[in-house]
């Protein structure tokens, strides 16, 4: 009994060895077939994203030219604000824009830059409304003077800056800048000056002035067209000398002599009169 049950003990032990061999080969056997298909998995998902993108670039493209040439978003519209010197039609020829062209396709950048380009224009602003609207805002520069340069004429701002040559049959009427060479400081008295004038802080307009310079001997000259009236500040004290100047002026007026004034002119702190001529008498 003893034996036989060691025989069966063994043959027990024996299967159960073998079968737990048998099990280990399947599970090898699994797991080689798995990294196989983890393999053919991945190639498929990866040739299906491909496949996916590649769909999705010819839909986007043709969606684009299908947007991009459909009537619905064609300009119906183009406003245009804050021209004055420039036409209508002259913003749309810079800006090489016109009624048709499709609102998505414009480069908005590129008309604001074509527009930025033009002498007249300071500043810009261009949006699209969408479907099938434009509005372009433009702030123009203001022309002050006349300068000459050369033999033409250029109209300049308000600080001698030259805007661009004036054309025949412009017939704005401005006073004629001159500024000396050696003035380095001229920008800056001219606008302080203008700035006084146009706050009626001196006993003239602009509008009456024909010419002013700023001459090399540091001296602001300017001309009264109306007046027929020549008046010389220096640079370096014309504020002073401007506030002088206005109760000279008013002190001439009061006194019915301003007629007779030909030059004023400031030196120190003083304002000198120059009569013109008595009529009949030689100079």
């Amino acid at each position: 009994m003893s034996t036989l049950t060691m025989d069966k003990q063994s043959r027990f032990k024996l299967g159960s060895k073998h079968g737990n061999t048998l099990r280990r080969k399947k599970n090898k056997s699994g797991r080689s077939l798995t990294g196989a298909g983890q393999i053919v998995v991945r190639t498929i998902m990866v040739l299906l994203t491909l496949s996916f993108v590649a769909v999705l670039g010819v839909g986007l493209l043709y969606g684009y030219r299908l947007v991009t040439s459909h009537p619905y978003f064609e300009l119906k519209e183009i406003h245009v604000t804050g021209n004055d010197r420039l036409t209508y039609g002259n913003i749309l020829k810079t800006g090489d824009v016109n009624l048709g062209l499709n609102c998505l396709e414009m480069n908005l950048s590129e008309v604001k830059e074509k527009l930025s380009a033009n002498p007249w224009i300071q500043s810009v602003n261009v949006r699209r409304e969408f479907p099938n609207k434009l509005r372009i805002g433009v702030t123009e520069k203001t022309p002050v003077f006349w300068i000459r340069q050369g033999d033409g004429l250029y109209f300049a701002d308000a600080k001698g800056k030259v805007i661009a040559p004036m054309h025949p049959g412009e017939m704005t009427s401005l006073p004629i800048l001159s500024i000396a060479d050696n003035v380095e400081d001229g920008q800056a008295v001219l606008t302080g000056f203008l700035k006084r004038v146009g706050k009626r802080q001196a006993p003239f307009t602009q509008a009456e002035t024909a010419w002013i310079k700023l001459t090399s001997a540091r001296e602001i000259e300017f001309y009264l067209d109306g007046q027929d009236l020549t008046v010389r500040l220096s640079m370096d004290h014309w504020e002073i000398q401007l506030e002088r100047l206005e109760i000279v002026w008013r002190d001439l007026m009061r006194r019915n002599e301003f007629k007779d004034a030909a030059i004023i002119a400031a030196s120190g702190e003083k304002i000198w009169v120059k009569k013109r001529p008595a009529k009949g008498l030689g100079a």
